[in-house]
């Protein structure tokens, strides 16, 4: 199976309101108004979306870790990995969501 692009995934506009997402040596995702059923809002928060992409994948892995630890039986309930597992989840999903909105 083939990796994704390395993140972090970057917005970059050029010519006109074609907005370009950009990940380590190459474009990821163009997004564009069409002019008719997209504007350039849309667009944009379109990119946006897209460009997240890289955190959320990670922040949906530190929830699987998570949910691994706490459902393993040779990991007492009380245990600091469960709970420094919940904190990065926690972190990760705040910021994930942060930059999907763009609310950076």
């Amino acid at each position: 199976m083939s990796r994704h692009t390395p993140g972090p995934w970057e917005i970059n506009e050029r010519h006109g309101g074609v907005i370009y997402i950009e990940g380590v040596g190459n474009t990821v995702a163009i997004c564009h108004d069409d002019g008719f059923d997209i504007d350039h809002a849309e667009a944009e928060a379109n990119a946006r979306l897209i460009a997240a992409a890289p955190q959320m994948l990670e922040a949906l892995e530190a929830c699987a870790a998570y949910w691994y630890y706490k459902r393993s039986p040779s990991i007492p309930e009380q245990s600091e990995l469960i709970s420094l597992g919940a904190e990065q989840a926690q972190r990760l999903i705040k910021a994930a969501i942060v930059a999907a909105k763009g609310e950076i």
